[in-house]
């Protein structure tokens, strides 16, 4: 979902060299920790047996909400999961459009995430689990060896090139950034990547050369204010660059964030070599949801076979979808309040949870402070300490937006008479920003038609398409062809004769979709320390043995704002969070976050 998308060069040497996204303000190996307790079979933590079918609210029915439903339910809790939305999935949101009932006219359109880094292996263990890995493939980013051609339109002029075959002087963008500004001090991209890598694993070197870029200052730099004061850019470079990124653009959308933001992403590989699952992504909280554990070969204690997540949850709210908290209040006894307003019934209902994880974005937590009067505010404060409450008030998220359109079939492999296929990934600086092609032909799955993204696009651009209410899709998808029938003049593209026929169009801007704010979040600068507090926020009470059996845990409160890899990874801090709490913990022999916390904590500024 995140607005870097793939770069060209380096994406083959990051396989080669097996590199792990170990975020490095607390590079712990998610996916070992995942593996080992695989091959041992068993949970992932326990929790005391008498602790055996305890209650456990979990707010959100996104990834991060069904992993840690899933995992905790195999250690023995009773998970409870409320969606406020109609559908399983949260931002994993895969749409059909055409005719869903017609295989060969009918395609997957990703509304949110969309490409899946093989990088974060946390995230790729759960798609292997449930079968999803076997029917994917690489995703066509523009400028990327999977990808036929790429055009870019640039101040009205167009370039194209194949594959990842840059141009010169798109080259020697790329190369200014790896082989010069990213490899002085205290950057040291190289030396970094190594430490992340599978055969060199360093956690020690990752944790030092980290904090050397903290201690220098960098958390107040944003992306812009690096390239000028840092790599000494020119602006003609900075624009450019800002464009084709390197080979794949919509970097300028960025140049406001920090500039850590960006670093943790390439120094993890999160950008580059990803996968497109044919079978659509919310698959994945869908399966979690609906299947025993058994299916997958998981172990689980204390619930029978056959025993599901939905199944546990449905016991205890018949209609888990629709249900939107509104109010958690902290009990005297340390259990929790909860109100649920029911959509269907259209009205209120209060239950109890000795335990609540809370995965939603989190500004929508600080909203429901206000709605019930001055009484409710002053107890629900207690949910956070000041300082985690300030933390939550100045996330910042960033806007996103899609225009899909199925196609007849994938016209884009026509080539023309000058030998270049008549239509490519298109990146422009005007008003359509990404354009995406998609095949699903190989798929072998229920959908193997074609489409494409005629826009996709982040922050202010997606704004753009907001408005026009009445009529949104065919003024926007004509917005939108008008511009690529125009890059595309030499071929005569008219697009408007290759899409599809039955409810062909789709679009989101995820600036307005009801229980959402914006698609995803990205540090601005300074706010390193918000960003520590609320990843922290999980470790509360455990030094002094009172876990706190409220937590936060989504990609909004991971170090990497808009991966699912970091909606899995809190959710697993979670899960072992819940074990503490219940008077267990994670096994010996398969050490978790909070027992590694201490060695790997994130720095303090």
């Amino acid at each position: 979902m995140s607005a870097i998308p793939s770069r060209s060069k380096g994406a083959a040497r990051l396989l080669a060299n097996d590199v792990t996204a170990l975020i490095p303000d607390f590079p712990f190996h998610y996916a070992r920790f995942l593996e080992t307790a695989a091959s041992q079979g068993t949970p992932l933590a326990r929790v005391s047996h008498l602790a055996y079918g305890s209650q456990v609210l979990i707010v959100g029915g996104g990834v991060a909400g069904l992993v840690t439903a899933y995992e905790v339910m195999r250690m023995g809790l009773h998970p409870v999961v409320v969606e406020a939305s109609d559908r399983i999935g949260g931002r994993l949101y895969s749409h059909v459009a055409g005719n869903p009932q017609d295989p060969d006219n009918s395609v997957i359109c990703e509304l949110g995430a969309m490409r899946f880094p093989v990088s974060g292996k946390a995230l790729m263990h759960y798609f292997n689990k449930v079968g999803m890995t076997a029917r994917s493939t690489d995703f066509p980013n523009p400028g990327s060896a999977f990808t036929p051609s790429t055009v870019v339109d640039y101040q009205q002029q167009q370039v194209y090139y194949e594959r990842d075959n840059l141009p010169p002087d798109y080259a020697e963008i790329e190369d200014k950034l790896f082989n010069v500004f990213l490899e002085q001090n205290p950057i040291k991209f190289t030396e970094m990547e190594t430490a992340m890598s599978e055969g060199s694993l360093d956690q020690a070197k990752i944790k030092a050369l980290w904090n050397a870029i903290l201690d220098a200052g960098w958390d107040n730099l944003s992306f812009f204010a690096a390239m000028v004061e840092q790599a000494g850019w020119s602006r003609e470079d900075i624009d450019l660059f800002g464009q084709i990124g390197f080979g794949t653009g919509g970097w300028n959308t960025d140049y406001p964030n920090c500039f850590l933001e960006v670093l943790r992403v390439l120094y993890t590989g999160l950008d580059t070599n990803h996968k497109l699952m044919y079978d659509g992504s919310s698959e994945l909280p869908n399966r979690l949801w609906t299947r025993a554990p058994e299916t997958f070969g998981d172990a689980m204690v204390h619930w029978p076979a056959g025993t599901t997540v939905r199944g546990l949850t449905t016991q205890v709210i018949a209609q888990p979808l629709k249900q939107e908290v509104r109010q958690i209040l902290r009990r005297p006894d340390g259990k929790f309040d909860v109100w649920v307003f029911d959509h269907h019934l259209a009205g209120e209902r209060q239950y109890t949870f000795p335990a609540v994880v809370y995965t939603p974005q989190k500004r929508i937590l600080d909203k429901f402070r206000y709605m019930d009067g001055a009484a409710r505010f002053n107890q629900m404060n207690d949910l956070l300490s000041p300082k985690e409450w300030e933390a939550v008030m100045y996330t910042h998220y960033m806007q996103s937006a899609k225009i899909f359109a199925q196609t007849k079939r994938p016209f884009w492999t026509d080539v023309g008479v000058d030998l270049q296929h008549k239509m490519s990934v298109t990146l422009s600086d005007r008003i359509t920003r990404g354009t995406y092609l998609l095949d699903y032909g190989r798929s072998e799955g229920p959908h193997r038609g074609s489409g494409m993204f005629l826009s996709y696009t982040w922050n202010d651009d997606s704004l753009k398409f907001l408005g026009d209410r009445s009529a949104p899709l065919p003024s926007h998808v004509q917005l939108c062809t008008s511009l690529l029938d125009s890059v595309y003049a030499p071929h005569q593209l008219n697009l408007a004769a290759e899409f599809g026929m039955t409810n062909p169009f789709v679009e989101i801007n995820w600036e307005e979709q009801p229980f959402f704010l914006c698609a995803f979040k990205m540090n601005l600068p300074g706010q390193y320390e918000y960003q520590r507090l609320l990843f922290s926020q999980f470790m509360n009470g455990v030094s002094s043995g009172q876990p706190d059996g409220f937590i936060l845990a989504g990609d909004d409160v991971s170090w990497t704002g808009g991966w699912a890899e970091g909606a899995v990874t809190t959710a697993l801090n979670a899960v072992n969070k819940l074990a503490v709490h219940f008077n267990g913990g994670t096994l010996l022999t398969n050490r978790g976050p909070i027992d590694e916390w201490q060695a790997l904590q994130p720095k303090a500024l």
